[in-house]
């Protein structure tokens, strides 16, 4: 919706601009304040969770058509409680968090809030999609109310740089210089589980670009790729997704001990339900 939009309305004010025939002109031009009425309207208008709409047939579709599945480290559910998620891959677009939020995903991750870029919550479309899963900013000040108030939180610890560096022949995540998290969930003592998806990296393709754009995505705060998906659209390919939930991991009180203890169960997590995805080959780069 970023650029589609704002195509439109400028598409729309050409063709209005550039008609010769009265008639003509004055339909373009209703067309167009039609249309940018409903850019506001969009842009502008509050939004709230619709937890009713999240479960109908539509998004359930959604869940059917990617093969959710979930897998527990443990063996078995996690017990009742508030957790910090760490959701990995990123991908191209964090697909698996809007999933998270949708359809019987609601009950596996019960009073998740998905931390989503605050930029996002500015984008017609977008953030209404946002708000009926109830998403939170990924701002520390969202987070710490969110926490504060009992929900449980999902981040997706790699950002706009994993976004950018999404390969279509090995995973890749960063998360050897992301502590953030880990400074979160001991201020609130809230235990961290890691979830790895499967599937999620390769949901879209995309056109490599230059180094500078990651520098320039992350200056910006937005994301700049060029993706495609099933049909060269942007629907996302047929893929199964496998949500490998790990097992909680205690915060305690030390940043550094805590932040190993989940890359070490990051890749534990790969290494054991990689060849239940068939993915035995795909190496997986912890950066």
């Amino acid at each position: 919706s970023v650029p589609g939009l704002p195509a439109l309305l400028l598409w729309l004010f050409w063709r209005a601009w550039k008609a010769e025939d009265p008639e003509q002109r004055r339909r373009a031009w209703r067309w167009f304040w039609l249309a940018f009425a409903g850019f506001l309207f969009l842009l502008f208008v509050p939004t709230v969770p619709r937890p009713w709409l999240m479960g109908t047939a539509f998004f359930r579709w959604w869940l059917e058509y990617l093969s959710v599945r979930v897998a527990y480290r443990e063996g078995s559910a996690l017990s009742p409680g508030q957790y910090l998620y760490l959701l990995m891959p990123h991908g191209l677009y964090p697909f698996s968090g809007a999933c998270a939020g949708i359809g019987q995903m609601r009950e596996i991750f019960p009073r998740m809030r998905i931390a989503a870029a605050p930029v996002g919550f500015k984008v017609p479309i977008i953030r209404q999609l946002m708000a009926w899963i109830n998403c939170v900013g990924a701002d520390q000040a969202s987070l710490n109310a969110a926490l504060k108030a009992g929900d449980s939180v999902c981040l997706f610890p790699g950002g706009i740089a994993e976004m950018m560096r999404t390969d279509g022949n090995t995973e890749r995540i960063l998360l050897r210089s992301r502590k953030g998290f880990v400074r979160t969930a001991i201020e609130h003592g809230t235990p961290i589980v890691p979830i790895y998806v499967f599937g999620q990296s390769v949901l879209w393709s995309h056109l490599q670009l230059p180094a500078w754009v990651e520098r320039l995505s992350r200056w910006l705060r937005l994301s700049i790729i060029l993706p495609y998906g099933r049909f060269g659209l942007l629907v996302p390919h047929k893929r199964s997704l496998l949500y490998a939930v790990g097992k909680p991991i205690p915060c305690g009180t030390d940043v550094e001990a805590t932040h190993g203890a989940v890359i070490d169960a990051v890749r534990e997590l790969y290494d054991f339900y990689k060849s239940v995805y068939g993915w035995q080959d795909r190496k997986l780069s912890i950066e």
